[in-house]
């Protein structure tokens, strides 16, 4: 008679006692584990949160791809092998995203709307595959949170004014190296020269980081259901 397996909660075993004393028991080695995700088709940020502690924060650059459909197919991929790493670490996975701002000063964006909810629903899709639920939360909700602020501030990096107070909170978590990344190109925008090396911070990762961690210290209630 088949069992519902303890790992993925369906019954895909016909007999899972050797699955449990060899499988289960050595690989289920966490209470939760929370992914946050900053979705964006030039870089999308993506953190793991593991029993509240952060573990893992790094961004996948798709500016390299020519089209929406390459960087959601690269996308996919790359969280899909995310999944395959931790799935079987723990019974309990949560995935939290940025929602959708209907609204970009002052206007309503539709091609936005369009392109950020193909992304949207990619990862959703993605999500339920592995039975792992996604959750969305406003920029100024988590932001308030997390960080205390969503007020812009100025900086000598070249950090955007309204990413920059994320950034160095990340960097206050002892994860500056996490989101420090190396340029070796002519760009010059958002950069900064140490030691005659340049460099930018990845806010993309930095905010997935903030994301992530509203799933431990923030209201539930303001987490919405993406299906």
């Amino acid at each position: 008679m088949s069992k519902d397996c303890p790992i993925k909660g369906k019954a895909i075993y016909l007999d899972c006692i050797e699955c449990e004393e060899k499988e289960c028991k050595k690989s289920t080695q966490y209470d939760q584990i929370i992914i946050g995700i900053d979705q964006s088709y030039k870089r999308t940020g993506v953190t793991v949160i593991v029993d509240s502690k952060i573990k893992i924060i790094r961004s996948k650059d798709l500016s390299k791809y020519k089209s929406k459909s390459d960087c959601r197919r690269a996308l996919r991929n790359f969280l899909d092998g995310l999944l395959r790493s931790i799935i079987r670490k723990t019974k309990n996975i949560t995935c939290i995203i940025e929602r959708i701002r209907l609204r970009s000063q002052g206007f309503i964006n539709i091609n936005y709307i369009k392109s950020i909810g193909a992304l949207n629903a990619m990862i959703v899709d993605l999500m339920s595959e592995y039975d792992v639920p996604v959750y969305s939360v406003d920029t100024r909700c988590w932001k308030a949170t997390v960080i205390g602020t969503s007020k812009p501030e100025s900086n000598s990096f070249g950090v955007p004014e309204e990413k920059w107070p994320t950034v160095k909170w990340v960097c206050n978590q002892g994860f500056k190296s996490s989101i420090l990344l190396t340029i070796s190109t002519r760009k010059t925008k958002g950069t900064f020269t140490r030691k005659g090396k340049k460099y930018m911070f990845d806010n993309d990762a930095a905010d997935s980081c903030g994301i992530a961690m509203f799933g431990v210290i923030g209201d539930k209630d303001k987490l919405e259901l993406e299906t």
